[in-house]
């Protein structure tokens, strides 16, 4: 991953093709594995899915991401018109990178052979291999597409999804006298039609019913719970592009909006600055991140202009002591989407959001700035319960936030940040830095300032928290090349939040320290070691003191994978987690061990995965999380805490060119415990089942 300073290399024609030659019969030796990844996760986007799992106390449900990559499978990025836009989206290649190529294939001409990248530098082996499957290298009429083209060489896609859990959890159990909690069955369904033809045309409708949730009756008469559509043109012209429906914008370091997903702290340590194009369609069955309305972006040389309006309904607790419309009050937003119950659909669409918001940015060569506006009123106002740790929240009816965003980059240094003001006057600020200190060696910097008192609905800043508000902190990292099959990485950051937050009842602050060596003996064969240790602050009990006391805690984890291709039908991975946690109350443990196993028949277009963990942790606060594979698109992140087993097995079958099915069994089997899980979602017994079918249907 580490890049040198500006291209000066000049090259003749023969000798880069003599290269591409080179490369291309040394590819022949690659795994399958490097040319059948449309269906896997990049193991950077899997670390994110763990930490926002971990951060939210949730899975997320945005899998825009992945829809991207295998998208850019069939319809391949073409490098030699790729913009910085276009190569951003793979999420694979840092900004010294993209600046190294553009600068490269400015300087030399169109690229000849795809293994030409060799030659780009910063680009070493394990970058080109991650980008082979998404990439590709000719000339075609990409330029030149017609309206016809843009209706017609896309993709249409079905998914149709469904999940339930056999036991039933107390929400579902009902008597003589009593109805169940829970209005629904506990079926899970989603439906998703989309025609894509990446980066030009989207458009589609996507339907979900959560577990518990009522279909076709009661709240629920027209169905599911939730209908999302949205139709997106994108690079026509000067129009760069339309949003009618439901769309996310994501706008300079995250600090005044950002809804798709980011990387903050992990294991990809160079990966935190923000980066994409502003709008996006949303297709995702999460209900809370994305606007609804209508958006337009149009360039015009090197100045591009971005302005949108969305009205929508919010779920949240109104305060209904008066009846008075303009009386009336909302004590909390809810982001969950859960419409279960007679209080969880009360809350639904409670209160009704109106927002809108513009952009105006200038894109050179060398550096590029924005001004960026948001604007959000709330209908009835919102106006949480006084408490010492949300003072500062926002409340009101109306927001109005802007920014200044900016990055530059210069030699061997990309610098970036943005600078955000809150209604009430209260600033956010980040400042980035990326530097190739050698062939081998590249190094980030991040410095953030999030007042006590910024606010923000829609943020997403880089920190240690996932509030952009009440945090100041340090971020450095580096990463190092020491042989050719050696990488180490490593980060340290030291922050401070200013005010009291979640579980701290007082001013805290801490700091993370990760390293991790990446070692591939073998093209086929990679061993990951890492190591996180942090020390922070938290209420605790401690003896001789039934009350909880902000105290000083430690806390570390520990993960050995080992993942080898066996042959083009087996490949294995091992993996070992541990965690320890320690404070005034004491110390605590965990562990788990988990073997996942893939075939894939060579006879049969059939595919098998599965996995057996054992686990066991002290407490809660010793918990694992560990990213699973699951049906296609469906973000899977285990919680694993207690002791006991856990085992999945996936079915993949290809049943014709354009029908594919999943299966799905998934259980945990916890030791010495009679219940399972808390309030309404408590479970009879030690065994918690998932079982899933997926269909997806192209033409």
């Amino acid at each position: 991953m580490a890049a040198t300073g500006e291209v000066v290399c000049k090259k003749s024609r023969p000798w880069r093709m003599l290269t591409g030659c080179c490369w291309w019969l040394l590819s022949m030796a690659m795994p399958a594995t490097a040319r059948q990844q449309e269906e896997a996760l990049p193991a950077a986007m899997e670390n994110t899915l763990e930490n926002e799992t971990a951060g939210k106390e949730a899975v997320p449900e945005d899998d825009a991401d992945w829809q991207q990559l295998n998208a850019y499978a069939r319809h391949r990025i073409q490098l030699n018109t790729a913009d910085a836009a276009a190569l951003q989206s793979l999420g694979i290649l840092t900004p010294l990178l993209v600046n190294n190529f553009l600068t490269y294939r400015r300087l030399l001409g169109n690229l000849v052979s795809i293994y030409e990248l060799q030659a780009v530098p910063g680009f070493d082996p394990d970058i080109i291999r991650q980008m082979l499957p998404y990439v590709k290298v000719g000339d075609d009429l990409e330029p030149h597409y017609s309206w016809y083209d843009y209706l017609h060489k896309g993709d249409h896609t079905l998914l149709l999804r469904v999940g339930w859990q056999p036991e039933k959890s107390k929400g579902y159990l009902h008597t003589d006298s009593t109805l169940p909690h829970y209005a629904g069955n506990p079926l899970k369904a989603f439906v998703r039609y989309r025609y894509n033809f990446p980066r030009r045309a989207s458009w589609g409708v996507t339907m979900e019913k959560d577990a518990g949730e009522p279909f076709l009756k009661g709240t629920q008469r027209y169905g599911f719970d939730f209908y999302s559509a949205h139709c997106f043109i994108r690079n026509r012209g000067a129009l760069k592009a339309l949003a009618l429906g439901d769309y996310t914008v994501n706008m300079g370091q995250g600090l005044l909006n950002w809804q798709s997903q980011a990387y903050s702290k992990g294991a990809a340590v160079m990966q935190i600055k923000r980066e994409g194009e502003i709008l996006r369609p949303y297709t995702s069955a999460g209900e809370y991140y994305f606007f609804r309305g209508a958006a337009v972006t149009l360039e015009q040389g090197i100045w591009q202009t971005t302005a949108f309006v969305s009205l929508r309904r919010l779920d949240g607790h109104v305060n209904t002591t008066d009846t008075a419309a303009d009386m009336q009050t909302t004590t909390s937003l809810i982001s969950s989407g859960y419409h279960r119950s007679a209080t969880e659909m009360a809350a639904g669409g409670a209160l009704q959001q109106l927002s809108g918001g513009a952009n105006i940015r200038c894109n050179t060569r060398r550096w590029q700035a924005g001004a960026n506006v948001m604007y959000h009123r709330l209908t009835p106002a919102l106006e949480k319960p006084p408490a010492p740790y949300n003072q500062f929240d926002f409340s009101g009816q109306q927001l109005l936030s802007g920014s200044i965003d900016y990055a530059a980059a210069y030699r061997n240094v990309h610098f970036f940040g943005e600078a955000a003001l809150s209604s009430n006057g209260k600033p956010a600020i980040v400042q980035g830095l990326l530097a190739s200190l050698a062939p081998a060696a590249d190094m980030a910097i991040i410095y953030r300032y999030y007042d006590k008192a910024y606010q923000s609905l829609y943020a997403k800043g880089f920190g240690d928290g996932y509030r952009t508000a009440n945090e100041q902190g340090l971020y450095m990292a580096a990463s190092l090349k020491m042989h050719a099959r050696l990488r180490v990485d490593g980060y340290m950051d030291i922050f401070t939040f200013p005010w009291l937050k979640y579980r701290a009842s007082a001013p805290s602050g801490g700091k993370e320290y990760m390293a991790q060596a990446t070692w591939s003996p073998a093209k086929t064969r990679t061993l990951v070691l890492r190591y996180i240790f942090r020390q922070g602050s938290s209420n605790e009990v401690i003896p001789d003191n039934p009350v909880k006391v902000l105290s000083e805690i430690t806390s570390g984890s520990i993960r050995i994978i080992w993942s080898q291709q066996c042959n083009k039908q087996w490949s294995i991975r091992s993996r070992l987690s541990g965690s320890r946690y320690a404070s005034a109350a004491g110390k605590q443990q965990g562990w788990m061990l988990a073997q996942d196993v893939s075939w894939k028949c060579r006879a049969w277009p059939l595919g098998i995965n599965a996995r057996i963990a054992w686990f066991f942790t002290d407490s809660y606060d010793t918990r694992l999380y560990a990213y699973e594979s699951s049906v296609l698109y469906d973000n899977a992140v285990s919680q694993l805490y207690g002791s006991g087993w856990q085992y999945y097995i996936n079915l993949r079958w290809k049943v014709n060119k354009r029908l594919t099915c999943w299966a799905r069994l998934h259980q945990t089997i916890y030791s010495g415990v009679a219940t399972i899980g808390s309030g309404w979602d408590v479970i009879e017994g030690n065994k918690k089942t998932m079982l899933q079918c997926q269909l997806i249907h192209s033409f």
